[in-house]
């Protein structure tokens, strides 16, 4: 059996199980990950029934191998199309999905039975497969999944706007159809084995993707293990032809399973000088010239993670791209702190530093390198318009660094942090192509680093500044470190909790020793966010908000804010005592609007129902004696219905009044009022004055309630004043109507004032509230009372 027959497989398995090792070693984990290595599976899988037939030196095992041959495939466009479908994050074709996983069970089935590969004939090459009746079916199925996945991969190519991701899709297009075609060939032509080298070129493909393109995001240490793998498969390629030389002199000396054994070991010793020079190509594909430099920069990369000052960080700078890229002077500028400019911050090569070492933000220089984020050589100087009109302080200080190039060290979101100028290499070459990408890719990793630093230090600024802010609150703030130490007290917090920075957290409890259990654990843990709670401190209560704060050097701390709700939660007990006595009060109204039912029924039954009954017995006596009745008697009779019924209109008039004077609808509130003095003194004998403002005209809703609070307020005065004379008056006070009734009784407590069960004076607020307006009450043990309430007139609220 001739190896050039059997190498092509255990090559395609070799690099498929490598390729499958490195993208679960170092591809993030993902759905796309695991259907990629999925495919990768079904090829490696295609590789070894391949493989197995060729190995096989009886044809019936032979054919037993070739019949999973189609089942390999098929997994393979299977999970391709799985894979396109995740990787372009598509949602359509779950039914065709579905029916694809059916197809592989029936294709599992149909294998060993011989549905799929027939048998097999001798070629001068080898086995060649015969299709059974089902491969066509098999292989359309197969072919439908292909193209639907390089359908989903096209659509993503149309819509995407980065180039790399086109070219990657791409690869990915072409390596999945090269083992279509490679398959295709296999089955359809007496052409020797296509399938297992397209299946090599598959796997060459992909790793181009993922090496040069980034497939999957492997990283650069991946993508450099491939490298390596990719150029040992090439290096192994003249090894191949060695072989089969050999072979071909030796013959069937070399046969049998002894004769591989002795290739390999013959490819491991001689293959060490060309894996050292492909070690070192792989360093220039990657590098190219500047391996030291870059590991400088990996180095620089590093330690500039746990450098914070601008200082350090610059000189590291400099000294690194003069050593990196052997220039004879390196300065940075960066941005001062207190003016528009950059400020020549490091310098290596230069001593000493040039006394006018900045750059104006509104210099042409500046403005150029900000809006042109590349490195611009110095003789474009005086090449390109917007810079012939540089200042000559700026030329000055340029030809005095002997500036070659000035590199743009620009942030990811596009501002100018710095500015890196070179001057010429010490061997006096230009800088080359290799060269400028270099500093631009260090531009970038500068202004990484730089904004970290100023990111700490704007942090630190900005945790002083918290901590001033802080300090002006009238809450109180207390910032604990992970030790249980408060490092923060505000000044309430100073002033009202009674401790100093130092202590312990506890000891704003005012307690002597730790807490058994920590009331603010879940902030501490970060699970929960902030939490919320109340605790009473001394005598006060205090509504506690606490969360994680993360420190400028990466710890965490907890801040908590305490705000005294003493006051808030006395108010919230006013308020609910109010509420008690609204519900109170309602049940008094109903309790009074039944007794009113109850006596107009009873004054309806025992007054007006008499009198009614009265003038029926008159009018029924009347009809029986119509005929024989004197005229005299009839004359009689008829006054005294008559007066029957004019006491039932007046008693109709009076129980009208008492609910509501027509007086009040007929003639307005000031006729009101001076109607409700004059009945007031008539039923009290309480002298009742009237002083009213007969301009004032209030009709409809607020006439109702002043006439009702004056009503009830005279009510009082009956019951409780023990009052000789009572004022009543109604005026204007700017766009305030005031109506005031004062009694020089016995006066008024400040208790009897807040007494719950004051239910009048409950109603009589409460009706003026509902407009807008308030009722207060005045007065004094012995001199009198004066109830004014006061509401906004009509048009003003």
């Amino acid at each position: 059996m001739q190896p050039y027959y059997v190498l092509p497989p255990a090559v395609t398995i070799a690099v498929g199980v490598a390729l499958i090792a490195i993208v679960l070693s170092f591809a993030p984990a993902s759905r796309s990950r695991t259907f990629f290595v999925s495919m990768l599976g079904g090829l490696v899988l295609w590789g070894v029934a391949v493989l197995g037939m060729r190995l096989s030196t009886e044809p019936s095992t032979a054919l037993r191998w070739n019949q999973w041959t189609p089942v390999a495939i098929y997994i393979m466009f299977l999970f391709f199309f799985r894979f396109s479908r995740e990787y372009t994050h598509a949602h359509d074709g779950s039914r065709l999905l579905t029916a694809a996983y059916v197809g592989l069970l029936v294709l599992a089935v149909a294998a060993p039975a011989g549905l799929l590969m027939e048998s097999l004939r001798i070629e001068d090459y080898g086995y060649a497969p015969v299709a059974g009746p089902l491969a066509m079916p098999a292989g359309a199925a197969g072919i439908i999944l292909l193209l639907a996945g390089v359908r989903t991969l096209v659509r993503r190519y149309r819509v995407s706007s980065s180039d790399e991701e086109k070219t990657r899709l791409l690869y990915v297009v072409v390596a999945a159809v090269l083992p279509l075609v490679g398959a295709l060939l296999d089955i359809a032509t007496n052409l020797p084995p296509m399938g297992i080298w397209t299946s090599l070129l598959f796997c060459i493909v992909c790793s181009i993707a993922l090496l040069r393109y980034r497939l999957l995001d492997v990283p650069q240490v991946a993508r450099r293990i491939l490298t390596y793998l990719l150029l040992g498969v090439m290096v192994a390629v003249p090894y191949v032809v060695t072989v089969l030389t050999i072979q071909s002199i030796f013959g069937a000396r070399l046969e049998g399973l002894w004769s591989y054994v002795v290739t390999i070991l013959f490819m491991a010793v001689f293959l060490r000088p060309l894996y050292a020079a492909a070690q070192e190509l792989v360093d220039r594909l990657f590098y190219h010239e500047r391996y030291d430099a870059l590991r400088a920069l990996e180095q620089f990369g590093r330690d500039a993670q746990h450098e914070v000052d601008l200082d350090v960080l610059s000189c590291r700078l400099t000294r690194l791209v003069t050593e990196a890229l052997h220039a004879t002077r390196t300065c940075l500028f960066l941005p001062a702190e207190n003016t528009a400019a950059l400020q020549l911050m490091s310098c290596d090569g230069v001593e000493p530093l040039p006394q006018s070492g900045s750059f104006s933000r509104r210099s042409a220089l500046v403005r150029w390198m900000a809006d042109h984020p590349e490195i611009l050589a110095h003789r474009m100087l005086d090449i390109e318009p917007q810079l012939q009109s540089l200042s000559s302080k700026d030329r000055l200080l340029l030809n005095d660094l002997e500036t070659n190039i000035l590199v743009p060290v620009t942030s990811a979101s596009g501002h100018l942090s710095g500015l890196l100028i070179l001057a010429g290499k010490r061997s006096n070459r230009q800088y080359s192509r290799e060269d400028r990408r270099l500093l631009e890719a260090l531009g970038r990793q500068m202004a990484i680093s730089l904004d970290n630093a100023r990111l700490y230090n704007d942090a630190v600024r900005g945790r002083h500044d918290l901590e001033r802010w802080l300090d002006g609150m009238d809450d109180s703030v207390v910032i604990v470190d992970n030790d249980r130490i408060i490092r923060f007290l505000n000044r309430s917090a100073r002033v009202h909790l009674g401790v100093s920075v130092g202590e312990p957290c506890w000891t704003v409890l005012g307690t002597g020793q730790s807490c058994t259990h920590c009331s603010l654990a879940e902030a501490w843990s970060g699970e929960a966010g902030s939490v919320r709670l109340s605790r009473r401190v001394g005598d006060r209560d205090y509504e506690v908000v606490a969360a994680q704060l993360l420190n400028p050097d990466g710890e965490r701390s907890l801040i908590s804010v305490l705000r005294d709700i003493t006051e808030r939660n006395r108010f919230e007990e006013e308020l609910q005592r109010s509420r008690e006595q609204l519900r109170e009060l309602a049940i008094h109204q109903e309790s009074v609007r039944e007794d009113e039912r109850a006596g107009i029924a009873r004054e309806l039954h025992d007054e007006l129902g008499q009198l009614l009954t009265a003038l029926k017995m008159d009018i029924s006596w009347l009809s029986r004696h119509l005929d024989s009745i004197p005229p005299d008697q009839m004359r009689d009779k008829l006054a005294g219905m008559i007066a029957l019924t004019d006491t039932s209109v007046s008693a109709v008039q009076r129980m009208s009044s008492q609910l509501r004077p027509g007086i009040l609808d007929d003639l307005g509130l000031v006729a009101a009022l001076e109607w409700l003095a004059r009945d007031f003194q008539q039923r009290s004998g309480i002298q009742c004055i009237a002083e009213v403002d007969n301009t004032l005209d209030i009709s409809g809703p607020r006439a109702t309630v002043l006439f009702r609070i004056c009503q009830e307020s005279l009510t009082n005065v009956s019951r409780h004043a023990q009052a000789s004379q009572v004022t009543v008056s109604l005026g204007r006070r700017d766009f305030d109507v005031v109506l005031r009734v004062t009694d020089n009784g016995r006066g008024i407590s400040s208790e009897e004032m807040e007494d719950p069960r004051s239910y009048g004076v409950m109603g009589m607020r409460e009706r003026a509230r509902a407009f807008g307006g308030r009722v207060t009450i005045s007065g004094a043990p012995g001199e009198g009372t004066t109830v004014e309430a006061t509401l906004p007139l009509e048009g003003t609220d």
